[in-house]
C-alpha cells in the first residue's frame, strides 16, 4: 500500500478539491436563496406561508433523484440569450452566447444547493428570530450550521461518481481496486478517513474559535465606555 500513496495522494487531493468546491457553490447557492426566504417566513402572512411550503418542498426532494432528474429529463442544452458566457467546459459544459449545457458537476451542485437552501432557510429563521429578541450568542449558532452544512455537502459530492465526477471517492474506489490484499484495502480506507477528520476538525475548529471570539466582543461591548 505505501508505494500506491506517492501516486495516489496527488490525485485524491486534486479530487477533493473537486468536492470542495461543488461544496462551496451549493453553500453560497443555498445561501443566495435560502436567506430570503427565511426573511419572508420571518415577516409572516402569505409570503411567509408561500415560503414555507416552497421550502418544506425543497426539504423532502431526494437529492439523488434530482441529479438523475437534472441530466436526464431536462433538455440537453437551454437556451439563455445572447450574453457571452465563460466558464471551465468541464465544469459548465458547452458554453457559447446562446446555449448552456447541463454537466455531471453543474447536476451535483443544483441538486445539493435545494437541500442547503431549505437548510439555510431553517436554521436562517431561527437565528433571525433570536438575533430580534437580542439573543446574539443564540444567532451566532447560525454560522456553526453553515459549517456543519458545509461538511454535509462535502461528503455528500461524492455520490457525483455515479454520474461520472472524478472526485475524492471515484479516485479512493478506483485506488482500493487496485490493491489485491484486504490489509492494504483498509489502511489505505484509513488514510483517507484521517484526512478527512484531520480537514474537518481544522475547519471546525477555526470557525469556533472565530464565533467564540465574536461573542465575546458582543459581550463585553455594553460594558465599553460609550
Amino acid at each position: 500500500m505505501l508505494e500506491l500513496l506517492p501516486q495516489f495522494l496527488p490525485a485524491f487531493f486534486t479530487a477533493l478539491a473537486v468536492n470542495f468546491g461543488i461544496a462551496l457553490c451549493a453553500v453560497a447557492g443555498g445561501l443566495l436563496a435560502g436567506l430570503p426566504l427565511a426573511a419572508c417566513r420571518l415577516a409572516g402572512r402569505w409570503p411567509g406561508s408561500a415560503a414555507g411550503a416552497l421550502v418544506a418542498l425543497l426539504r423532502a426532494a431526494p437529492t439523488f433523484v434530482v441529479m438523475f432528474f437534472l441530466l436526464n429529463a431536462l433538455p440537453a442544452s437551454v437556451a439563455l440569450g445572447p450574453w457571452s458566457l465563460w466558464g471551465p467546459s468541464d465544469l459548465f459544459g458547452s458554453l457559447g452566447p446562446w446555449d448552456w449545457t447541463m454537466t455531471p458537476w453543474l447536476a451535483v451542485v443544483l441538486s445539493l444547493a435545494l437541500y442547503a437552501t431549505a437548510y439555510v432557510s431553517d436554521n436562517a429563521l431561527d437565528a433571525m428570530q433570536q438575533w430580534r429578541a437580542g439573543a446574539h450568542g443564540g444567532a451566532l449558532l447560525f454560522l456553526m450550521g453553515l459549517v456543519r452544512a458545509f461538511f454535509v455537502m462535502v461528503l455528500s459530492s461524492g455520490f457525483g461518481a455515479a454520474v461520472g465526477v472524478t472526485e475524492a471517492t471515484s479516485v479512493t474506489l478506483r485506488a482500493i481496486d487496485s490493491l489485491p490484499e484486504l490489509g492494504d484495502r483498509l489502511a489505505l480506507m484509513a488514510v483517507v478517513m484521517a484526512i478527512f477528520v484531520a480537514i474537518f476538525q481544522s475547519i471546525y475548529a477555526a470557525i469556533d474559535a472565530l464565533r467564540r471570539h465574536l461573542l465575546a466582543r458582543w459581550q463585553a461591548a455594553p460594558f465599553k465606555p460609550g
